[in-house]
């Protein structure tokens, strides 16, 4: 029995490997001898310390052969933000920034991550929606992030404004409102510019050229006021944005086809700058809203898909480091863009092209087409 013991030993001790999260190697634990040839094992930490790698988590476990192996079991990740629990799947998680953390329970490690400067708030409506991410001063009822304060007035459709709290057609010199296009229902006038329309691998849209941006309802692509969000709709619309190879070279070039990238220049800059210094549509992702920015290193490089929105023209663009598509970062009245993971889900935009001299007037009579 003793001599059946020793072999037993013997064979452990030569079996052993250890295998860690970073290698798929293998390798044998030597044994040592005390005296006349009696085997003293290594342990799992030993070789571990050894083989430099951390002492804690490990575990003899057995592979298909019957052979042992030590193994590491308890891995900890470091997080470079705030752990929390999510408060629905009680999953362990990290938040990157600390601003878009709302706490549900504290102690108890309980809380919602949301994007930067957006907090989580439960729903007030009366239907099915538990709750969801909002920016600050904004809380969701029955899906829609809404204003903390006041009720904001009803939004008009294009070609009329509000008068006493009603749409009322605004005055024009063409028999009917000018706009986009609308599907060709409008007349056209002076103002009327219609979407550029892409064909093929074409996207209709050319390097160095300047397009206004707008949605299948025809609100523009705008920048607020009091941030640098550009948003559905914003407080400053008729913006001219140059399509650009890179944020070095806006020269006037071919036309842009898919699978090539470009970045959007803003002709206008902030309304504070005298200057008018011209910025860029910036890289932002996963809920994070996009804002003008100076920073070149910062601007965001988009591709597009030609698609139709309402019966017209327009561009399905992707970006972010996953490729996803353009979409409305949050569910409110005026949404700000993002890139989310979905290719398939997001805005579509119709590029409608002006001049990029800002004084020009209309904005149409000096386009180059060539």
């Amino acid at each position: 029995m003793m001599r059946l013991f020793l072999i037993t030993a013997l064979a452990l001790s030569q079996a052993f490997v250890v295998l860690s999260q970073h290698t798929e190697a293998a390798f044998h634990i030597p044994s040592t001898c005390n005296g006349p040839c009696q085997t003293v094992p290594h342990t799992c930490e030993d070789h571990a310390r050894q083989a430099g790698l951390p002492t804690d988590g490990w575990e003899v476990v057995y592979d298909n052969d019957g052979q042992p192996k030590c193994r590491r079991v308890a891995v900890q990740e470091l997080c470079h933000g705030v752990e929390f629990i999510d408060a629905d799947t009680k999953e362990k998680k990290c938040c990157r920034d600390a601003s878009g953390l709302t706490w549900i329970d504290k102690p108890a490690k309980l809380a919602k991550c949301c994007a930067k400067d957006h907090v989580w708030t439960s729903d007030n409506g009366g239907g099915s929606w538990r709750g969801g991410c909002c920016p600050l001063g904004f809380h969701m009822n029955n899906g829609i992030c809404t204003p903390n304060t006041h009720t904001p007035p009803p939004l008009c459709p294009i070609g009329t404004h509000l008068i006493d709290g009603k749409c009322v057609p605004l005055p024009s010199p063409c028999p009917q409102t000018c706009g986009n296009g609308h599907g060709g229902v409008e007349t056209s006038c002076t103002c009327t510019n219609y979407p550029v329309c892409g064909h093929g691998k074409y996207l209709g849209i050319k390097y160095g050229h300047c397009y206004v941006l707008s949605f299948a309802d025809g609100e523009q692509l705008g920048l607020d006021r009091d941030k640098t969000d550009y948003k559905k709709n914003g407080f400053f619309v008729d913006i001219p944005f140059k399509v650009c190879n890179s944020t070095t070279d806006c020269s006037r070039g071919k036309e842009v086809e898919m699978g090539e990238s470009f970045s959007l220049q803003d002709q206008h800059g902030l309304y504070q700058d005298p200057h008018a210094t011209k910025g860029w549509i910036n890289d932002a992702f996963g809920g994070a809203h996009m804002e003008f920015t100076l920073d070149a290193n910062r601007a965001g490089k988009f591709t597009g898909i030609p698609t139709c929105a309402a019966g017209e023209c327009a561009l399905q663009l992707h970006g972010g480091p996953a490729g996803g598509a353009l979409a409305y970062a949050c569910p409110m009245p005026m949404p700000g863009l993002t890139f989310y993971g979905n290719p398939k889900v997001g805005q579509k935009l119709r590029f409608s092209e002006v001049t990029c001299d800002d004084y020009e007037v209309p904005l149409t009579s000096g386009i180059n087409l060539k």
